[in-house]
């Protein structure tokens, strides 16, 4: 019964919606819920599907807009391709799995991929939204770096030391490498925990271009700034050296390659001839990519005599697993076994990969269509990002570079707990942007000139700080 609590969500953003409106509840409500309490508190009520805090916060949202905005929905590419994505893998599991189950997978898929997608299409429709929903995730990230300190140290993310005793059921995902815990937060999981750290990190960058942070921040981004001024450099490399610092706390490979791509994909849209930059760097990601390939081949193959080391053995474990597992691939090769029902391999239980995954659950065609989404969206916001005025930080370019890392990091863990919502929530606020009308003011400021090195000096009264581009 202490699980029902999860229904308080969906009472406060329906109160909040009718007082304030779509967008005061989907950043003042929905974001923070999302954010802060984990999916693995879950109530299971009989012919109910509501099952996490997000998925009931989401409910009256999603009425609303529907009834505001309907006349406003449109069917695009991506809208189609996504489309024939979710019902392909709803209907594979009715086909696997039966009625009952595959009707709760259906509301999943409408609460946390259609639903944010249409939030981020249609409640995200200004550079001022832009700007708001950038800040929020800035600032709940910020108030997770005590607490990820907290969990390093105790082993026990507070949030779960809180509400845990109300989820009975719920664990924290917390792990050990190099013999230090590996900080998971409020997302299950260390790397899936990276992945959301450095797409907020990511958003906070475009920020830092946009001139975003050289003002007084108001609200509780001002009470940080204000605690944070004694301490060196300026308030935003003081956000981006903690939003480092908390993603080398998850001590997470998979995020951090990622993340490195993208960094190195957006920095190219900050140069002033970026056609020029962006060949280079589909020259360098086919170089790096190849070499890359070459060392993982050799680390995970020991010399003879030679023992694998213990980090490589990770990397081993997901060759093998995908090797042992494609035989029942091949065996339903288009439905696939159904979302919970995936036979289990002794010893080899975690799934490490969530495109290989899907394939197992919902048959092939469904990683299929997904990763033409991953494709179509990069290059659409690629090319949208290369029609931004010279000097100008083009926000399609963080998409794309968000999408990029989500790409890499979901090779190597499963798509769960938030790093999913958030990833369709980025899509449809890529593809929002690109429908909008232009702004009388769309850069939001006065031009940023394009930084023409990675590293600039930066002369404030009494010290030098640099601003790290990518």
């Amino acid at each position: 019964m202490t699980a029902y609590v999860v229904f308080l969500a969906l009472f406060l953003a329906a109160y909040y919606v009718d007082r304030h409106g779509l967008q005061q509840v989907f950043l003042m409500v929905w974001i923070p819920i999302f954010l802060y309490i984990p999916f693995a508190f879950t109530a299971h009520i009989p012919m109910v599907p509501i099952r996490t805090f997000s998925q009931a916060a989401i409910v009256p949202i999603i009425y609303v807009l529907f009834k505001e905005k309907w006349h406003l929905i449109r069917l695009g590419k991506l809208e189609l391709l996504m489309a024939a994505y979710v019902v392909l893998r709803v209907g594979a599991d009715f086909n696997s799995r039966g009625y009952k189950d595959a009707q709760n997978y259906a509301f999943y898929m409408l609460s946390c991929l259609i639903g944010p997608y249409l939030m981020g299409y249609y409640i995200i429709n200004s550079r001022r939204m832009d700007i708001k929903t950038a800040k929020m995730f800035v600032l709940i990230f910020l108030s997770f770096f005590p607490l990820f300190i907290y969990e390093a140290k105790f082993w026990m993310n507070p949030i779960f030391k809180i509400m845990g005793p109300l989820f009975p059921n719920a664990f924290s995902g917390l792990s050990m490498r190099y013999g230090m815990a590996r900080t998971a937060g409020a997302f299950e999981h260390p790397i899936l925990a990276c992945i959301m750290i450095i797409a907020t990190y990511r958003l906070h960058r475009w920020l830092c271009w946009s001139g975003e942070w050289k003002a007084k921040q108001e609200g509780w981004l001002g009470k940080i700034q204000g605690w944070l001024k004694p301490f060196p450099f300026s308030f935003e490399v003081q956000i981006t050296i903690i939003l480092i610092i908390m993603a080398l706390m998850t001590i997470s490979r998979g995020p951090g390659i990622g993340g490195l791509a993208a960094g190195v994909l957006v920095a190219a849209g900050n140069f002033k001839n970026r056609k020029r930059a962006l060949t280079i760097v589909c020259l360098l990601f086919v170089l790096g990519g190849y070499g890359g390939k070459m060392a993982l081949d050799a680390y995970i193959t020991p010399g003879e005599g030679q023992e694998i080391a213990l980090e490589a053995q990770t990397m081993l474990y997901r060759k093998i697993m995908v090797e042992r597992y494609t035989e029942f691939v091949y065996q339903k090769y288009w439905a696939g076994w159904g979302l919970t029902t995936v036979p289990v391999i002794k010893g080899m239980e975690s799934i490490d990969n969530a495109f290989f995954l899907m394939a197992l659950q919902h048959g092939v065609i469904a990683p299929a269509i997904f990763v033409i989404m991953f494709v179509y969206a990069i290059v659409s916001q690629i090319q949208f990002g290369l029609k931004s005025p010279p000097g100008v930080a083009p926000l399609g370019f963080t998409f794309a570079g968000i999408y990029l890392m989500c790409f890499f990091a979901f090779t190597s863990v499963y798509m769960g707990a938030q790093t999913e919502p958030l990833l369709f929530l980025l899509l449809g606020w890529g593809e929002g942007i690109k429908a909008r009308k232009p702004e009388p003011d769309e850069s939001g400021g006065p031009p940023v000139e394009a930084p023409r090195s990675r590293w600039r000096a930066l002369e404030t009264k009494s010290q030098v700080v640099f601003d790290v581009q990518v």
